[in-house]
């Protein structure tokens, strides 16, 4: 057995063993350059790896940059790739080019994969870092365009792009350099069989965090204690961190879309909203289910939860290859939540669902929107409608993960209840 590689048991009974890091094999990350490659047709591709600065926040452990390990497999620091395709008489080029061996390093961060282990990645050549600048120009003589990562998103993200962009210019001595971000969208958008299995690992974990939850929810406990038992269900269960932090939000706080200081008290009468996910080996969930304080709905909070139920199973019903997420229209998702709130709850009502119905997921909690709208087999994506009522002092979200299939979809959190009786069944056991 690789050293690097750990496993344990799993705790809980709903679980099967698995091991705490899993990866594709080798062949489905080189299927995934050479569809790059393809994609692009020509010139040279260099894909930049983070760093130790650029993988870490705050106390959390090093996280490879998406693109980049959807590419590879890698999740160690300071790597790069290039992938030069197949141009004329020029053939198919791929390398891996890795930190040199660092003893004094060892010591503090544990073995790393070296040139000579790095083979085990299955990418054609692996080299020094340091030969990447000589290698990247030499390549660029030839191929002439260069194609990289040009930043996109907000905050942290896009400033570790904008790092990453100016190594990459720095380095090949170029400024015009041609984004790939939304070819690689529509590849990760579809998943493999593999990384639906690892997903579906995710949700696993994640629903013991939510079912924890259910167990302490009392007045009384602060929204900080619940989100504490859920963190650590999900790790126990596997998951190597959260995917996100923790949304708990009781009272008014439910109304808030992403708030996370979790510092309220629990109070009798009312609902708490928990948008929890773990990531088991580098994959997301994401997940929300809103359940009564006092372990069972007032009338008007029901009326609410039973009405937002309503809509997210239309929408669910609807998922299928060719149906459209974001689109209002008769073939759109969103349209068809619209409406049912629209028809069956009370005026205006519909004006309080304010965010989107749902996003793709897979190495990233949000990941990459693809550029078209149409759903396809394989892609994961969570449908998630809400309501918030701030002037009554509650809001109300249920969020599902499905996977679209031939002819429909796959709820992949189906094994946590939704349905109001449900609950309060559970909550009152």
């Amino acid at each position: 057995m690789n050293p690097r590689r750990r496993t344990f048991l799993l705790g809980l009974g709903a679980l099967a063993p698995a091991a705490a890091w899993e990866r594709e094999s080798a062949a489905i990350y080189s299927q995934r350059r050479r569809a790059l490659a393809e994609a692009v047709g020509g010139g040279l591709i260099v894909v930049l790896g983070y760093d130790e600065y650029e993988g870490r926040s705050g106390y959390s452990s090093f996280r490879q940059e998406s693109h980049f390990y959807y590419l590879t497999g890698h999740n160690e620091p300071g790597a790069a790739l290039a992938i030069a395709p197949e141009s004329g008489r020029r053939p198919y080029r791929e390398i891996l080019f890795v930190p040199e061996a660092d003893a004094h390093a060892s010591k503090w961060l544990g073995p790393r994969l070296g040139i000579d282990d790095a083979g085990e990645l299955g990418v054609d050549e692996v080299l020094s870092r340091s030969a990447m600048e000589p290698q990247a120009r030499m390549l660029l003589k030839e191929r002439k365009r260069l194609y990289g990562l040009l930043p996109g998103g907000p905050g942290r993200d896009r400033n570790a792009a904008e790092r990453l962009l100016a190594r990459l210019q720095e380095v090949c001595r170029r400024k015009d350099v041609r984004d790939i971000r939304s070819r690689l969208a529509r590849l990760r958008a579809v998943k493999s069989t593999g990384e639906i299995a690892t997903i579906q690992k995710a949700v696993d974990a994640s629903i013991e965090a939510h079912l924890a939850a259910w167990k302490v929810i009392r007045p009384g406990v602060t929204e900080q204690q619940v989100a504490g038992a859920m963190v650590g269900a999900a790790l126990t269960a596997g998951c190597e961190r959260m995917a996100y932090p923790p949304i708990v939000g009781s009272g008014l706080n439910s109304t808030i879309l992403h708030y996370d200081r979790n510092d309220a008290t629990l109070a009798a009468g009312g609902v708490v909203l928990m948008d929890v996910g773990g990531e088991y080996s580098r994959y997301a969930a994401d997940i929300t289910r809103t359940v009564p304080v006092s372990g069972v709905f007032s009338d008007r909070r029901r009326k609410i939860y039973d009405l937002v139920l309503g809509a997210q199973k239309q929408a669910v019903a609807a998922v299928k290859p060719g149906a459209r997420l974001y689109a209002h229209g008769p073939s759109g998702l969103t349209g068809i939540v619209e409406r049912w709130f629209e028809r069956h709850g009370e005026p205006g009502i519909g004006s309080r669902f304010t965010h989107g119905l749902g996003h793709h997921v897979g190495l990233d909690v949000h990941d990459p929107r693809p550029p078209e709208d149409e759903l396809q087999r394989g892609m994961v994506l969570t449908i998630e409608p809400g309501l918030y009522l701030p002037d009554e002092g509650f809001g109300v979200r249920i969020e599902d993960m499905v996977v679209v299939t031939d002819d429909g979809c796959r709820t992949m959190t189906g094994r946590l209840p939704k349905e109001a009786e449900a609950i309060e069944a559970i909550m009152a056991a």
